[in-house]
């Protein structure tokens, strides 16, 4: 449902990583349209790399324009992008105390109980399961730490006995350890932990594709999830109630 909320000088600016994948834009131009169909406010989106428009782009031509931005990240990590690009460019252009940045997804508060449902339903032996995490690759040791603490979590809730996390980029060392299990019944959980489908998803996807055939599932991007965008919207609508 739409909040009763009627259009006012408020925006809300979404902010992608961005992709060399076409798709990546096309799917946040989906969200876009149903996240301002649900919350009843000007809604624009952005890049941090790759893509236009920048996020500098967006907040320079818009800063001055709207009583308020509510900025919402599309990241999963603190990484440097969030430390460095976001928070000083928002530190920047908010000369008139109007840039608003809303808090992001968290990987184990928010999206591990809606990735765990989600695993749970591919499993059909927890024995021959294995289950692999990846996500893009950062210099920042967070991001790794992050990762295996959301893996292990994952693995243990789920029971499994299994689980490997790599970067985008290492799949082959995954793949080697995959290939020396003595099981004629293996089943691996591919799970790309990224927002949206795009070119590293689509390239770790084909790796293990290519060298385990049908003994691989993979999950959606998390974005492709319903319960992961109601999150979102949630997060929107209770920001911009909170400020008015």
């Amino acid at each position: 449902m739409a909040t009763n909320q009627k259009k006012n000088n408020n925006a809300i600016l979404l902010c992608g990583h961005g992709s060399r994948s076409a798709n990546h834009s096309i799917n946040l131009k989906k969200i876009k349209k149903k996240i301002e169909k649900r919350v009843n406010i000007q809604t624009f989106f952005c890049f941090l790399e790759v893509n236009k428009p920048s996020l500098e782009e967006c907040l320079s031509k818009y800063s001055s324009v709207y009583s308020k931005i509510y900025i919402f990240p599309f990241l999963i990590f603190e990484g440097n992008h969030f430390k460095e690009d976001i928070t000083k460019l928002i530190k920047k252009y908010n000369k008139f105390n109007n840039l608003i940045l809303i808090e992001k997804l968290s990987l184990l508060d928010e999206i591990l109980p809606v990735t765990k449902e989600i695993l749970k339903k591919k499993i059909t032996n927890k024995e021959d399961t294995v289950l692999v995490t990846s996500s893009s690759f950062s210099k920042d040791k967070s991001v790794s730490s992050s990762m295996e603490k959301y893996t292990n979590t994952l693995s243990k809730q789920l029971k499994l006995s299994k689980s490997f996390f790599h970067y985008v980029g290492n799949e082959d060392e995954v793949i080697k350890k995959l290939k020396i299990i003595k099981n004629n019944n293996l089943s691996i959980l591919l799970h790309p932990v990224f927002l949206f489908h795009g070119f590293l998803f689509s390239k770790n996807e084909r790796s293990f594709c290519v060298n385990f055939h049908n003994k691989v599932s993979v999950t959606n991007s998390l974005m492709d999830e319903n319960k992961i965008f109601e999150i979102v919207i949630k997060k929107l609508v209770n920001t911009v109630m909170s400020a008015n």
